[in-house]
């Protein structure tokens, strides 16, 4: 397996935000997601995912988690379980990254 530049694989459109997704297994997932300033993605859960730890890469906004709603910027880290509703927004002036890694329950299951 090949390091995965997080950087060259970063992409963004003026119409919304983009997820770009570096790898789905049998135990996680991580998706990539890139914000222009004012974008945003609906609160929503990971069903399938027994948490879900989020990192931000570049840039600042907030991120609502369950009913709550945190800011968030380059260098913050957080977990929460995958039941939980989350959803970043870029509120920064400048463009908004954050890495999604997702720990599947299939890792559990096999177990």
């Amino acid at each position: 397996m090949e390091p995965i530049h997080l950087f060259e694989k970063a992409e963004f459109s003026a119409e919304s935000f983009i997820p770009k997704q570096l790898h789905i297994g049998e135990a996680g997932a991580a998706v990539l997601l890139c914000f222009e300033p004012g974008q945003a993605m609906p609160l929503h859960p990971h069903p399938g995912a027994v948490e879900v730890i989020l990192y931000g890469l570049e840039g600042e906004g907030t991120l609502a988690v369950g009913d709550e709603e945190k800011p968030f910027k380059k260098g913050d880290l957080l977990f929460c379980k995958g039941e939980v509703p989350i959803g970043p927004k870029n509120t920064g002036r400048t463009r908004f990254m954050v890495l999604v890694v997702l720990v599947l329950k299939k890792l559990f299951s096999q177990g």
